[in-house]
């Protein structure tokens, strides 16, 4: 049985993952792509399940890599049942991804995740209301702190081996009169050589989705002209894109779901959204910044300094040993001399400031301060014909390049990927570092 997460970005997915996959999970590439996900064997009650974890996606578009290659694995490998990831206090915007997978009719459970924060907000959320207009089982959790965790997947395992797919979202008129027009044209030559729903099918080319449009001109090519004839038809009703137009039906139903089936009270002022007030400020938000980016390279020198002296001493009586222990001379006392300098130049100049850096970026991406420096950052790398959130390569950088252009893979445009790969490369890293001292010196 195959049960996979999917949902968009900082919805908890991950987190979910990882408690019921705990050490055991393994990450894994898709075949010929750098995009990764993470999968676990795991044991729920008496059935043993692949977990999937696959790269969180705003929408079905597959706008960029990560997106299409989350797309394709739901087509090609049908799992057993999709658990739809939500942050809970985002319903309204994250119900328009729900809606996309539902018009992939694969079994499915909708978990809402970070129900503390909804109610934080705000929201009383009715779940039988929600499960009602949505026509799929609806689980709370907490993934924070496991609430609901297990009986999330007791109702995956449930709605997997019963086999019950959703029923796809309806839309209004117009476009349902283009859908059952697309419908009939490729019904006969593109439902059993595709092996997707007929009517994802016929949304998806009505969104000019590329790679769909691609895949029924390589099987029906003559369907092509037909459907955009009905295409053009609803466009000129409508006085607009046919894209727009699902994109308009989706939020329009999103919304009214989130009307009927929550009700939106005074949120709960904190500690949390004050601080989040002042880190965020349209000044006060920059001072922050470099206080914070202050902080972490001065924790990172005082930590680093203060392992370094003792780590080479280290390397130095092992040196000193050795010639005195093995009684080396000429070209072999070079070579042992060379190694040790070679791996005291990794190790005690290099790990005691990278680990104390590498150790500061993750507290910073657990308490979720990097989000807020993109945002913060964002005017400043439009100028660089980048995003905000390309800050954190760059950050990156500092500790060590590698990292940091792996970390570029978070950019959805492939130009932005190599402009911040390249740029990316010339932060000097700690490694680096060490030799500009040296030659400084």
């Amino acid at each position: 049985m195959t049960i996979v997460l999917a949902g968009q970005p900082n919805a908890g997915k991950s987190t979910i993952f990882n408690l019921i996959a705990g050490v055991k999970a393994a990450t894994a590439n898709f075949p010929g792509t750098t995009v990764k996900y993470s999968v676990s064997r795991v044991k729920i009650g008496q059935e043993v399940c692949d977990c999937i974890d696959l790269p969180g996606t705003y929408s079905l578009q597959a706008l960029d890599l990560a997106e299409v290659e989350a797309r394709d694995y739901l087509l090609k490998h049908k799992p057993d049942v999709v658990v739809n990831v939500i942050d809970a206090s985002l319903l309204c915007r994250s119900l328009e991804f729900t809606l996309e997978l539902l018009e992939l009719e694969l079994p499915m459970v909708v978990c809402l995740n970070m129900m503390d924060e909804a109610v934080r907000k705000g929201y009383r959320i009715n779940l039988k209301k929600l499960e009602e207009l949505l026509g799929v089982p609806t689980v709370a959790t907490v993934a924070r702190t496991g609430e609901g965790i297990r009986q999330l997947f007791v109702t995956a395992i449930w709605v997997a081996k019963s086999g019950r797919k959703p029923k796809p979202p309806r839309y209004h008129r117009d476009v349902e009169t283009a859908i059952e027009a697309i419908v009939g044209l490729i019904q006969s030559d593109c439902q059993e050589r595709l092996d997707l729903p007929e009517r994802f099918v016929a949304i998806k080319l009505l969104e000019r989705d590329p790679q769909i449009t691609e895949k029924v001109k390589e099987v029906a090519p003559n369907c092509l002209p037909l459907v955009e004839r009905v295409r053009e038809g609803l466009e000129r009703h409508e006085g607009r894109p046919s894209d727009e137009i699902i994109r308009a039906e989706r939020h329009a139903m999103a919304s009214d779901i989130f009307e009927k089936a929550v009700k939106v009270e005074h949120p709960k002022v904190d500690f949390r959204q004050q601080v989040d007030r002042l880190l965020t400020h349209r000044y006060l938000g920059y001072v922050f910044l470099a206080l914070i980016i202050y902080g972490i390279f001065y924790f990172v020198f005082r930590v680093g300094g203060a392992l370094e002296g003792p780590l080479l001493a280290v390397f130095d009586d092992l040196g000193k040993w050795l010639q005195a222990s093995l009684h080396l001379s000429g070209l072999w006392k070079a070579l042992v001399e060379g190694l040790i300098q070679g791996i005291a130049g990794g190790s005690g100049n290099v790990l005691p400031y990278l680990v104390p850096f590498l150790l500061a970026m993750s507290v910073l991406e657990d308490v979720g301060y990097l989000p807020r420096a993109a945002f913060l950052m964002d005017a400043f790398f439009h100028r660089l014909g980048l995003h905000g959130k390309a800050i954190i390569p760059f950050v990156l950088g500092y500790g060590c390049n590698v990292p940091a252009v792996m970390a570029t893979r978070i950019l959805e445009d492939e130009r932005d990927r190599i402009t911040a790969t390249i740029l990316s490369t010339m932060v000097p890293c700690y490694a680096r570092h060490a030799i500009v001292f040296g030659l400084v010196a």
